[in-house]
């Protein structure tokens, strides 16, 4: 309830105030009735009145367990229910969020939640990076296949005319602009300027968006759009201990709210340790000081080491191409820790760089995991520990003396369902990353995406002259989007009572799909797999099916007919006619591409030796900028003027 009353009273102090670049009006209080005991939804009642009280609006979520308890299973008995809870619960919040098109979830954890998670890790035996505790703002989790909930929905809301997160360059900064780009004729004229600034009705680009070379032998397939925005929780409270927030309750009226099985020791671990801790007096060491500052001490750890990996992929250009249409990620790590001639002539330079052996598989352990973030169909990355026999395969001169050769050429291995192979046409150190084939011991990732009617129907069902769909069938709005293969958001519209359903490109419809097209197209489309998706890959894209079912026999399996590849564009002819079809990436780390991408680009313009720059004047060095942006990327973009 404290954090309920400071927000109120931010919202009447500072009206139009900014919370994550979003305009805050009001604020909702979502109550979470877990229906866990018989006297909650009484207390959610209780405290929907006293956030209406402090002038904030309020919403009860009731967590439904009709399913278990269909199955006979009473949920207060489920060994695991806390965790089962959890993801109710979480799910539940995003949902809400979603619905009120809302980005931003505050919780109100303070620092007693901090001092017991860290303490309960610390006792459960975890290392630095599991004594970090609660993080002050991180994605909503459990909701990893809800779209515009993680890290999705921010292409749609740009897409509007009216979009809730606004990129425009505020009226000030495009004076600015337009005052420096007055005099300069060898600029773009403004209007075109005004489109990459978001100053009209077109929708900007925002990252996310790649761009790649052009090859003329190949048809140019445009990049996906990756995936971005979603809903981000926030705990400002946690600084403040749970006294001074029942405090400031009590000094300014507001009712306090507690669980009351939260004095339970027997129910859960945290229970058990809060009675400890309150009814014992615990060694110095685990007092609540040296508790909160283990826990700052582990999470400065953490950042510099993610800084200094993701510092490392940037400097040396891991990351050499990477194709969202087929989800491949070409690498190149021949110039990490390489030392130079001169390092290894010094004196003592062989002990030293043994003694930073253990440092550096470290840094290539966390390194590899944002490598394979890119590609991984897993929800989760894999923990450190786990990668340390892939170091040793991509960086052999981490797992032994320095200077040893190895003795075998590197192999193809896969993790976390990413495939290795090297690429020996480049040299021994490049690797190319997609997605591992597929187990024939596990089902294939699928996903169903319903139309409207009845699912009988076929699709290519013609009316009258068998031209044109009927007039009274009318095109649907986009469904909702679905991710696929943990890799893939993809989303249908049909005009058509129709079923359709998204599986992997099967070799048994690959010929059918072929013969089905055009002899241009079909042309194009084995140009475009042996460039984007050579050999195996192409097996591991998204294939857009019809499913059919049967008329009369029951138990006979549906017909599934391929429609369309989404992510190649590449589809049966008249399909658009009948329905639409969209797909992008999932959340990616685009840091890691634009930058290494700049660094290249300038290599290619300037060279190695390249004459010194003489000085010039601050609107000729300008100028020359822009000319070089629009020679090496083929589209002018907008320079950056300090």
């Amino acid at each position: 309830m404290a954090m309920a009353y400071l927000f109120s009273r931010l919202l009447r102090m500072y009206r139009g105030i900014k919370i994550a670049d979003n305009p805050a009006e009001h604020a909702f209080g979502v109550v979470v009735d877990h229906k866990l005991r018989e006297e909650s939804t009484k207390e959610a009642s209780r405290v929907t009145q006293e956030l209406k009280r402090l002038g904030l609006k309020a919403i009860i979520k009731t967590l439904n367990w009709r399913e278990l308890k269909w199955h006979g299973i009473e949920p207060a008995t489920m060994p695991n229910i806390e965790s089962v809870a959890r993801n109710m619960r979480y799910q539940a919040l995003g949902s809400t969020c979603k619905y009120l098109q809302s980005s931003s979830l505050f919780f109100a954890h303070h620092q007693d939640d901090q001092y017991e998670t860290v303490l309960m890790r610390l006792l459960a035996g975890h290392g630095y990076r599991g004594l970090q505790g609660i993080r002050e703002a991180n994605a909503i989790p459990e909701c990893y296949e809800m779209h515009s909930v993680y890290k999705s929905g921010l292409i749609d809301d740009q897409m509007q005319k009216r979009p809730f997160l606004s990129f425009k360059p505020p009226s000030r900064e495009m004076k600015r602009l337009r005052h420096i780009l007055r005099d300069d004729k060898d600029a773009e004229p403004w209007d075109q300027i005004r489109s990459y600034l978001s100053s009209s009705n077109k929708p900007m680009s925002f990252p996310g968006r790649f761009s790649r070379d052009f090859d003329p032998s190949v048809p140019y397939l445009t990049p996906l759009q990756s995936e971005d925005g979603g809903v981000t929780i926030y705990r400002p409270l946690l600084e403040f201990g749970k006294a001074r927030l029942i405090a400031t309750c009590e000094a300014n009226g507001v009712r306090w709210f507690e669980d009351s099985t939260n004095t339970d020791p027997t129910l859960t671990t945290r229970n058990a340790i809060r009675q400890l801790t309150r009814a014992h007096t615990l060694p110095k060491a685990l007092q609540k000081p040296s508790i909160l500052a283990l826990a700052q001490r582990s999470k400065r750890r953490v950042r510099l080491e993610e800084a200094e990996a993701h510092r490392l992929l940037v400097r040396e250009r891991v990351i050499k191409d990477f194709d969202p249409n087929a989800g491949t990620l070409l690498i190149d790590v021949s110039t990490l820790w390489c030392p130079s001639p001169s390092q290894i002539r010094r004196p003592f330079s062989q002990a030293r760089e043994e003694a930073r052996r253990r440092s550096r598989r470290l840094l290539a352990a966390i390194a590899l995991r944002k490598l394979i973030a890119f590609v991984t169909p897993e929800l989760h990355l894999p923990p450190l520990g786990n990668l340390q026999n892939a170091v040793d395969r991509l960086f052999p001169e981490l797992s032994g003396a320095i200077g040893s050769v190895p003795a075998a050429q590197p192999k193809a291995f896969s993790i976390a369902g990413v495939l290795f192979e090297p690429v020996p046409k480049r040299n021994a150190a490049s690797w190319l990353l997609s997605r591992a084939p597929y187990s024939s011991r596990q089902p294939l990732p699928e996903q169903k995406l319903p139309g409207y009617l009845n699912y009988r129907a076929g699709i290519f069902k013609m009316d009258g002259d068998g031209d044109q769909p009927s007039r009274h069938r009318h095109w649907r709005g986009w469904k909702t989007a679905k991710l696929w293969d943990g890799r893939f958001w993809i989303r249908v519209s049909a005009c058509v009572a129709a079923k359709f359903q998204v599986l992997p490109f099967l070799p048994s419809s690959a010929k059918p799909f072929r013969m089905a097209l055009p002899p241009r197209e079909r042309a194009n489309l084995e140009k475009i797999l042996k460039h984007y998706a050579p050999g195996k890959v192409r097996y591991s894209l998204p294939g857009l099916y019809s499913v059919e079912e049967p008329a009369q026999d029951q138990d006979a399996e549906p017909l599934l007919t391929l429609l369309a590849l989404p992510t190649l564009g590449i589809h049966v002819p008249g399909l658009e006619r009948w329905m639409k079809y969209e797909a992008r990436y999932k959340n990616i780390d685009v840091t890691l591409l634009a930058s290494s991408k700049k660094k290249e680009s300038k290599m290619s313009l300037l060279g190695h030796a390249s004459p010194p720059v003489r000085k010039q004047s601050i609107m000729q060095a300008k100028r020359s900028r822009t000319s070089q942006t629009r020679h090496a990327s083929g589209t002018w973009k907008a320079p950056a003027y300090q």
